[in-house]
């Protein structure tokens, strides 16, 4: 009796694990693999692969990026999803669900097998016209902050500030680089008191990519931009290196360390740790004249991460930075007048800035819905003494955004709608003379895009925005893109943007003179306002079996309402509402050839004719803007040689005359045309990169920078009048370091 029991137990046991087995066998692990357009959309991939390693199994998706693959173990499991050119990405997954993967594209170059890095890429997909500036790309000029990263790129130029800070500013469509929006992953970076430095104050080296989107902008990411938007991608512990190291040397005695290290922490976080420390230990004058050419300067910046991607669809991302930085500069040479010694004119710079970010995104089960949450909270403290004058700057900012996605149950059609919200305090004083401006915006807008087949996609968005101090603003646009034929593409774009003139820090350089500052009540001073026309071709195609690609971009801003820096008085700064027209219209024309295996050639030319109305002086006169470059050309040649092991890169730029503004006696004048020549070399080693440089190789340099150098406390002093370089020729040379291992 007693074996029958014990048989009939282990029956009963038998059966119940084979139909056990046989449930799981009918299990089905399934979902969706996408990738994100640079407007947000989800687009389905086809072809990926899928692999759970518990299993040994995988799939393939099909047209709607669909996938199932049965399984005959229980859960928890780990799925995979890969696709060439992207990165992949992995999941856990504790009980049956629709999984959903969003997948990056890592910017390679497909069809070499040397799995070389593309430099840039131009979509025939998007609807917008952007362009991919990836890290193979940064790493050719061996760029220390975010404002040299645009060196190497015709649509961005970079610019001189002053003949005083050593920093550099950057243009976009002939319009000044406080036009274009600067984003970090889509979140404001650059607003307010931080537009004029805040570009020195990213390194180079935390940075994934760069998009660089022409004309205007979407509507998701606020009302701000008049010319551009430029999205810059850090490091994210998901994507950084365990452990990357880069030291940089140069000949004027700059040292820069910069560090990113990540590691998994359990429940599926991940940290990432950023550092970067510049120092140069003595002011540079080349060209002898008095004034410190390269301040001195000590610069430390920290970055803390931490990324969640865990069972629930949810993917959590946020961090803490850091930033302090001193700079000396000014006159270092003694002054000595009627037998005296007399006080120098002295620079000193403090800035100090503490910010915490938030990314949370939530995705559900029906394929392409979403929903984001965006927060930022800045401080940013700044104080500057040149010469006799002193200014400081004080600024609070919070800002939130939530994005809700989804579409109308096709995949022809999208659809965003979302709450924005800007809380911004500012406090400056110039010269013991207080502004305060105390400002809450609310914002709400949508975006819908529909898809015509494969050839016609548009993208219609408006958001309206009501604002504490200057009320209500609307700003519709829209993107429209057509591909006749699989390699060309052709794109239109209008839209409308607002800005408020963040007058003092965005015109610093100017108080490097003499000039004295007049205007009307600070927020009796209305808003900015602008309209942006655009559109471009681009076509991609084979010559001798190597890719080509031709891009022709046409653009123009014209202004409704604009803060004027009039200059053009001499020994004046004159600050008001446009009164008459301006605008800036900008034509570029640019290509990308591979002749040969590992070569690459890329030649731009670009015009400009930007031009306001100036009434100051209580006449009417449409000048050119000054320091804008009517034309501007560049050359490249890269090589790169079998397996990537070493690479080098010549860059020759042409910058055409741009008009300078009278002072004292000597009337307004056009700068001569000259060129920049910069190169590196870079020898690639099983763990590390050593490379060398060389920049502005030819040595060019602007004639007596500064006026009046030997008397900077009279009248007709100036250090702001730039419009070429103040250094010379610059040499440098560093190691990049890696373990992932």
């Amino acid at each position: 009796m007693r074996i029958n029991l014990i048989l009939l137990l282990f029956l009963t046991v038998g059966v119940k694990s084979v139909y056990a087995q046989k449930e799981l066998d009918k299990q089905l692990v399934q979902g969706f693999v996408f990738e994100r357009d640079t407007e947000g959309n989800l687009l389905a991939l086809p072809g990926a692969h899928i692999y759970i390693p518990k299993e040994k199994k995988g799939a393939v998706t099909n047209t709607q990026g669909a996938f199932n693959v049965a399984i005959g173990q229980p859960y928890p499991h780990t799925i995979i999803a890969s696709f060439v050119g992207y990165k992949s990405d992995t999941v856990q997954v504790r009980k049956a669900k629709t999984i959903q993967f969003i997948l990056t594209p890592s910017i390679l170059n497909e069809i070499e097998v040397n799995d070389r890095q593309k430099s840039n890429a131009k979509s025939l997909l998007k609807t917008k016209n952007i362009e991919w500036i990836s890290e193979a790309e940064l790493q050719k000029a061996a760029c220390c902050n975010l404002s040299e990263s645009f060196e190497t790129n015709p649509s961005v130029d970079v610019n001189f500030t002053d003949a005083i800070t050593g920093a550099k500013q950057i243009q976009m469509l002939g319009l000044d680089g406080v036009y274009t929006q600067i984003l970090s992953e889509n979140m404001p970076l650059l607003r307010g008191l931080s537009a004029s430095y805040g570009l020195n104050y990213i390194p180079g080296s935390w940075i994934e990519s760069i998009q660089i989107a022409k004309g205007t902008g979407s509507v998701v990411n606020g009302f701000e931009s008049l010319s551009g938007q430029i999205n810059v991608e850090l490091f994210k512990p998901g994507t950084a290196d365990k452990l990357f190291w880069n030291t940089y040397v140069s000949s004027t005695g700059t040292i820069e360390n910069n560090f990113v290290a990540s590691t998994p922490i359990k429940n599926n976080w991940k940290s990432a740790l950023l550092g970067h420390y510049a120092y140069q230990g003595r002011s540079v004058d080349q060209n002898k004249d008095g004034f410190a050419d390269d301040p001195e300067m000590n610069r430390l910046t920290l970055l803390n991460r931490w990324e969640y991607k865990g069972f629930d669809n949810r993917h959590i991302l946020f961090g803490v930075r850091y930033l302090n930085e001193n700079k000396v500069t000014g006159q270092i040479s003694p002054v000595v007048s009627q037998g005296e010694f007399q006080n120098p004119y002295e620079v000193l710079m403090n800035t100090q800035q503490a910010e915490f970010h938030s990314k949370t995104g939530f995705i559900f089960d029906k394929p392409g819905t979403s929903l984001g949450i965006l927060s930022s909270l800045r401080y940013h403290n700044q104080e500057t003494l040149f010469g006799n004058s002193m200014y400081t700057g004080l600024q609070h900012s919070f800002y939130v955004n939530a994005i809700f996605q989804s579409n109308f149950g096709s995949k022809n059609s999208a659809y965003k709608v979302g709450l924005s919200y800007y809380a911004d305090n500012y406090k400056e004083n110039l010269n013991e003379i207080e502004f305060v401006r105390n400002d809450r915006t609310t914002g709400a807008f949508t975006e819908l895009t529909l898809n015509r087949g494969e050839k016609f996609t548009s993208i219609v968005g408006v958001r309206a925005d009501y604002s504490k101090l200057w009320g209500m603003w609307y700003s519709p646009r829209i993107h429209l893109r057509y591909n006749p034929i699989e390699t060309i593409v052709m794109r239109a774009s209008v839209g409308k943007a607002n800005r408020q003139a963040n007058i003092l820090a965005e015109n610093i350089s100017y108080f490097f003179s003499s000039r004295s500052l007049e205007m009307g009540e600070y927020l009796d001073l209305d808003p900015e306002i602008a309209w942006n026309y655009g559109c471009n071709f681009t076509a991609n195609f084979s010559i001798a079996t190597k890719e080509t690609t031709l891009n022709f971009d046409l653009y123009q801003t014209d202004f409704q309402s604009q803060v004027v820096v009039d200059v053009e008085q001499g020994d004046k700064i004159k600050i008001y509402n446009l009164d008459g027209r301006s605008y800036a219209t900008s034509l570029q024309i640019d290509a990308t050839i591979e002749p040969a295996e590992g070569w690459e050639l890329k030649f731009a030319q670009k015009w400009n004719e930007t031009k306001t109305t100036y009434n100051g002086d209580g006449s009417t006169n449409t000048l050119y803007m000054p320091f804008v470059s009517k034309h501007r050309s560049l050359a490249q040649v890269s090589y790169a040689a079998w397996q990537n092991k070493w690479d080098v890169n010549l860059t020759l730029q042409n910058i055409g005359p741009s008009r300078v503004p009278a002072k004292g006696e000597q009337g307004a004048y056009w700068s001569p045309n000259f060129n920049l020549l910069s190169g590196q070399f870079t020898r690639r080693f099983k763990k590390f990169d050593w490379y060398i440089g060389i920049e502005n190789a030819l040595s060019y340099t602007q004639e007596n920078p500064i006026r009046s150098v030997d008397n900077p406390f009279s009248d007709d002093f100036d250090a702001a009048m730039i419009w070429g370089p103040v250094m010379g020729r610059k040499m440098y040379s560093g190691i990049r370091i890696k373990f992932n291992d």
